[in-house]
């Protein structure tokens, strides 16, 4: 908390507010998990620098401080989440604009994979160097129409159950922020003829719960091999 009152005291200290200090105001405060208390506490900590510091000549800078800080903190008390549906190509879509949004990491706990488009998201991901990681059910891997098979061929991080029990989680989680979840299946089938949602959000409590269950089940679960080992010339 000291960090981030410092940080206000700076912002303020010589009457004008850059478009980077309103950057880096926003930044800083947004990457700092608080609660309802912490977040009360320094909405009225702004209100009582913003009248130690206001007077005649600064009073139109000290308005807009207040209106910059005071989004800075409401960015971070109020998570982003949405809500989508299929039939149709809406839940794909999302799914595949979060893999190619990633900046570093993609976790992926689902039960099947089996549509082309998704899967090539996957790959480009992997490609271009993001850490790719993907646990799935074992039975479900050898389905007709699986791309598990060839993303393994071509280097993607993946591990399954070996059990007799079903992988039946459907989750991503983006760079360690953003989740999706939900009961759409990643298949063409749930995109054209399946009553399905999915679930996307930022919400930081809900995000550590699902990092904390795709550690453990990366930990539990196999490396998956191949089906089929090639041989030189075969």
């Amino acid at each position: 908390m000291n960090h981030i009152l410092d940080h206000l005291k700076l912002s303020i200290e010589d009457d004008f507010l850059s478009k980077a200090e309103r950057k880096s105001l926003k930044e800083f405060i947004g990457d700092t998990p608080l609660d309802e208390h912490q977040l009360n506490f320094l909405r009225s900590k702004i209100y009582e620098l913003a009248n130690e510091k206001i007077n005649s000549g600064n009073y139109k800078f000290i308005v807009e401080w207040i209106k910059d800080a005071s989004n800075a903190l409401l960015t971070k008390s109020v998570s982003t989440s949405d809500a989508y549906f299929s039939p149709g190509d809406t839940c794909r879509n999302v799914i595949i604009q979060q893999i190619q949004s990633a900046v570093k990491q993609v976790q992926i706990c689902v039960f099947t994979i089996s549509d082309d488009l998704i899967s090539d998201a996957i790959l480009t991901s992997h490609k271009l160097g993001k850490d790719v990681r993907i646990i799935t059910d074992n039975d479900k891997s050898l389905d007709e129409g699986s791309d598990i098979e060839r993303m393994v061929r071509q280097g993607v991080q993946i591990k399954m159950d070996r059990t007799q029990n079903h992988m039946h989680h459907k989750f991503m989680i983006v760079d360690g922020k953003t989740i999706i979840t939900g009961s759409y299946n990643w298949t063409r089938s749930a995109a054209r003829y399946n009553h399905e949602n999915i679930l996307l959000t930022q919400d930081a409590h809900l995000v550590k719960s699902f990092l904390k269950q795709f550690d453990q089940l990366w930990k539990e679960m196999e490396a998956y091999q191949p089906l089929f080992i090639e041989r030189n010339g075969g």
